[in-house]
């Protein structure tokens, strides 16, 4: 009767090796697919980084001209125009029954609102509204429903501090605290390199064993792989972009410059 020979000790640390592999590609992606599976509120309130400066005060001082208030009052502190955005960034509806404390936008160092507007609404069956709280200087936002990615686009003109902070206070149900960024890349990107980086050693692992005279050589290039893909998602954040402000609150003048320069050249110089 035959005698069964024992499996080589390679070819056990092999399927050991695959095992693991797999498993570590399972529990990424499903820990990835389970995150984008959440379903959560997520009240954006995003200020434009660029201010607009309408009056300098310092420049026109000796300037024979005057700007006034609704009310006839002469305007004496800085003027600035600033673009902002309200939206909704999670899955979750936000409702009118969710805000226990009104939505207020606010400005710091004294600075005083002296108009606002909406520039573009992502759905008008939102309701979505602005309204002036005279009391406390501040700018209430009002809304029905918010589905994922409705909002507004909306100006601030106001009168003090060019670089006074610009906020938005009070309550949503489930809501700790407002965004003020923009999710730029998707975590997938960063799944991927990393099922990417776990392929790629897997394979170097069995090729080094057929061809060890080759080891350094296929290490510098299957390590180089997954390297350069996180390197070009890092270095061009905007080809990648998941989530910023939605298409349908994208100002005009953005679109020119966003979309343009993309694919040339000097892009990749910035």
């Amino acid at each position: 009767m035959p005698v069964k020979k024992p499996e080589p000790v390679s070819r056990s640390k092999d399927i050991i090796i695959s095992s693991v592999i797999s498993i570590a590609i399972t529990i990424v992606f499903g820990y990835y697919f389970l995150y984008i599976g959440i379903r959560e509120r997520k009240p954006t309130f995003y200020v434009d980084p660029t201010r607009t400066t309408i009056l300098d005060k310092e420049n026109a001082a000796n300037a024979p001209l005057q700007l006034l208030k609704a009310n006839g009052d002469t305007i004496k502190s800085d003027v600035t125009s600033v673009y902002f955005y309200f939206f909704n960034q999670g899955k979750e509806t936000i409702k009118e029954e969710n805000i226990y404390a009104p939505l207020r936008i606010s400005l710091g160092d004294s600075a005083k609102v002296l108009d606002y507007k909406i520039l573009k609404v992502a759905r008008s069956v939102s309701g979505l509204a602005l309204q002036r709280d005279s009391s406390n200087q501040t700018v209430l936002i009002n809304f029905k429903a918010l589905e994922q990615d409705d909002g507004i686009a909306g100006q601030l003109i106001f009168e003090g501090n060019k670089n006074t902070p610009i906020t938005l206070s009070g309550g949503i149900d489930g809501v700790k605290q407002f965004e003020t960024r923009l999710i730029a890349i998707n975590p997938l990107y960063f799944v991927v390199a990393l099922a990417i980086f776990l392929i790629a050693a897997y394979i170097y692992l069995v090729l080094s064993k057929r061809y060890p005279k080759n080891s350094l050589t296929l290490l510098f290039f299957f390590s180089a792989i997954p390297i350069i893909y996180l390197l070009l998602v890092l270095y061009k954040t905007e080809w990648f972009v998941s989530h910023t402000v939605p298409e349908t609150l994208k100002l005009e003048q953005y679109y020119d410059a966003g979309n343009s320069t993309l694919f040339a050249i000097p892009s990749w110089f910035r």
